[in-house]
């Protein structure tokens, strides 16, 4: 490899890197904790990494409007960074107070784990973890790909080493947990803000944020953040409320493995390509560069397709081997054949979902998005209801095709500049559309 390509990959390595760090955490981190916490409250601490992770995507659209914002800003708007970082941070504050609020509210007719203390320091917690990630939206933005791949992968890390060192010093429990992420979080998130406010040139911080800003905080934004965190959070816990635990296990295990070429593969590639389309769109007044739209297709087809083809042949033999061999492998290998289909034929959404955010559509987005979510999730509660859990992964198969057709048919329609950026790849996109349905009849015919 010649220094002149491995210098235009090191970027997107970088953000690998951070990724990396997620799945560390899940191989390696989360078995520790198990095993020091013991079953009950190790279980609170998983309720509190979901809770986290639906919260840092109910950032009332913070992260979405000032990604697409800060990466179309020219050099001389750089310093409009800072009004909209100070909002935003006025924005959080004002949310975590209310849940902070709601929480000691339910606490006193609910019977929590937690004590006051804990719940300060939870709510903390969270409001750091999503002010972090803010921060990191606005670097990624700005093409700071080093920073922000190889600070998540050290943020994650340090959180967890942090706290299995006070573990063994002090004493596994919930609340040396608590007081130690804490602790990580709100560190990494000022050095993160920092690191943001050192690249945006000073100006005043009286100064207004800019009216287009505040006009994209809407309820459309609002919307479809929740709605789509619901669809990707809630099926766990419906399935586990009128199905049972003993169905929940299976399918949340299929669910982490059919995801997991979109998550750690697909996912820095989506990072890597979007400020780059923001950044062409605001220098081409509004055209954009159809080899850029080519590359990014092409690179989702490699870190999604190919890992998901691989993943659909030999499911059962690599869920044995993730699994060590555990009796339920044979039914997560089921449900992850027919759900990694629908992942990998959702995955070419991200094309189109891309442009749509450039050109603005919250409101067509989040219409869409409550539509498919409100049906998948009644789809999910009926067959949960009747304990068929295959026909619940058959239900995300669809929602994620259906999800990928409407946004390439919105951006197909919505404007010319964007048909003309899709016409260049839209072969590839039907051989690849196509590759899918013959995978879901197959699913369909032999199991």
């Amino acid at each position: 490899m010649t220094k002149d390509a491995l210098r235009r990959l090191w970027p997107l390595m970088m953000l690998y890197a951070g990724r990396m760090g997620t799945a560390l955490v899940g191989l390696l981190v989360l078995p520790l904790f198990n095993k020091l916490l013991g079953p009950e409250q190790f279980g609170v601490i998983a309720i509190l990494l979901s809770l986290q992770t639906l919260l840092v995507i109910l950032d009332l659209g913070l992260a979405i409007s000032i990604g697409r914002d800060v990466a179309s800003l020219s050099a001389e708007q750089l310093p409009l960074v800072r009004a909209m970082l100070f909002h935003a941070e006025k924005v959080l504050a004002v949310l975590y107070a209310g849940i902070l609020l709601f929480t000691l509210v339910a606490r006193l007719f609910f019977d929590m784990p937690l004590g006051f203390s804990g719940l300060l320091v939870t709510v903390l917690l969270f409001g750091a973890i999503t002010h972090q990630n803010v921060c990191q939206v606005a670097l990624l933005a700005r093409q700071d790909y080093a920073w922000a791949g190889v600070g998540q992968l050290m943020a994650v890390l340090l959180r967890h080493l942090l706290t299995l060192a006070c573990f063994h010093l002090f004493a596994a429990t919930l609340d040396v947990f608590l007081y130690t992420q804490c602790a990580g979080a709100v560190l990494y998130a000022w050095l993160t803000r920092t690191r943001l406010l050192a690249r945006i040139p000073p100006v005043d911080s009286t100064l207004p944020l800019p009216a287009s800003h505040a006009r994209k905080l809407s309820m459309a934004l609002m919307v479809n953040g929740i709605a789509g965190a619901c669809a990707m959070q809630l099926d766990k816990p419906i399935v586990g409320a009128l199905a049972g635990a003993a169905q929940t296990t299976p399918y949340y295990l299929a669910t982490v493995l059919s995801l997991t070429p979109l998550t750690f593969l697909a996912g820095p590639v989506v990072q890597f390509f979007q400020p780059k389309l923001m950044a062409s769109l605001a220098r081409s007044e509004g055209l954009v560069d159809p080899a850029l739209v080519r590359r990014f297709l092409l690179c989702i087809i490699a870190t999604a397709f190919v890992p998901g083809l691989v993943l659909w042949l030999a499911a059962e033999p690599l869920t044995a081997l993730w699994l060590h061999g555990a009796p339920n492998h044979v039914v997560v290998s089921e449900y992850t054949r027919i759900l990694v289909v629908g992942a990998t034929f959702g995955a070419l959404g991200y094309v189109p979902h891309v442009l749509l955010v450039a050109r603005q559509q919250y409101t067509f987005m989040a219409v869409a998005s409550l539509a498919l979510t409100t049906l998948t999730l009644l789809g999910t509660a009926w067959a949960a209801f009747h304990g068929d859990v295959r026909r619940i992964c058959y239900i995300y198969a669809t929602y994620h095709t259906a999800a990928a057709v409407v946004l390439w048919w919105r951006a197909q329609n919505h404007d010319a500049v964007l048909r003309r950026a899709l016409a260049p790849v839209a072969p590839v996109a039907f051989l690849a559309c196509l590759s899918s349905i013959v995978l879901g009849l197959l699913v369909l015919r032999f199991t």
